[in-house]
Parts: structure tokens; C-alpha cells; sequence
């Protein structure tokens, strides 16, 4: 491919247009985000439903939470050993492992890795309902989709 090719595919648009979609997307995220908020508080509440996706998001992301935890911490204590057995302190490595998986590598993995999970499963199982046309099919009955999803 010539540089050529690579110039000519390139769309130039205004600053000022590109201001507007800039906008325009923050609006539509505002709008989404008040309607969220709001379906919380009124009826019918679905309370069978969230359970169930709080113990799918949740309890069912176990197993790869502990999973990531656990060799991040094998590969913190193989990478720590090699510098604390030049001073002598070999002793320490299974305490400097537990608090620093503990109190500082643990929970910021664990949410890297439940909110990578369940938003990429959210969206392909929005994505299938989107191509097979149930969003559609909804909304032609007369349901919001933000509430019975």
C-alpha cells in the first residue's frame, strides 16, 4: 500500500463538526445514563432478575479473578526472590507476596478482570439481540428495552 492510498482514505472534517459529534455523543451517553438511573426507582422492579445477574457477574467471575490473583502473585514472588536472595531475606517473600497481592495488586485486578468479563459479554449478548432483531421486536411491542433487558 503507498502512502498515496493511505492519504486518500483519510476523511478531513471541521473542527466545528468535529466538536458537534463530540457533543452529540456525550448527550446521547447523559441521556442513557438519566434513563439508567431513573428505571432504578420506578416499578416493576425486577428483583428475581438482578440477583441472578449480581450473582453472575459476581460469583461467577471467581474463578478467573482468583486465577489472574494467583499468577500474579507466583510471578511477583519468582521476580522478588532473585533481588531479596542477594540481601539475604528469602524468609519474607511469602509476606511480601500476600500483602502486596492483598492490599494493593488484588483488588485492581480483580476489577480489571470482572469488568473486562462481563462487559464483553454484555455487549456480544446486546450485539446477538441487535442482529437477530429482538431490540427491534420490543420495541414493536410496546416494551422499553432499558427495562426488561
Amino acid at each position: 500500500m503507498a502512502a498515496g492510498d493511505l492519504l486518500s482514505s483519510i476523511e478531513l472534517i471541521s473542527p466545528s463538526e468535529f466538536a458537534k459529534k463530540k457533543v452529540l455523543s456525550l448527550q446521547e451517553y447523559s441521556i442513557l445514563a438519566a434513563q439508567s438511573v431513573g428505571n432504578l426507582f420506578r416499578k416493576p422492579l425486577y428483583v428475581a432478575d438482578m440477583l441472578q445477574q449480581a450473582d453472575m457477574i459476581g460469583f461467577g467471575s471467581l474463578p478467573i479473578v482468583l486465577s489472574a490473583v494467583f499468577f500474579t502473585g507466583a510471578a511477583l514472588a519468582l521476580n522478588s526472590a532473585t533481588t531479596l536472595s542477594r540481601f539475604g531475606a528469602t524468609t519474607v517473600i511469602g509476606q511480601l507476596v500476600s500483602i502486596g497481592i492483598v492490599r494493593e495488586l488484588g483488588p485492581v485486578l480483580a476489577g480489571l478482570v470482572v469488568a473486562g468479563r462481563n462487559s464483553s459479554g454484555m455487549a456480544s449478548e446486546l450485539g446477538s439481540m441487535i442482529v437477530t432483531e429482538q431490540i427491534d421486536a420490543m420495541r414493536a411491542l410496546g416494551t422499553d428495552p432499558m427495562r426488561s433487558w
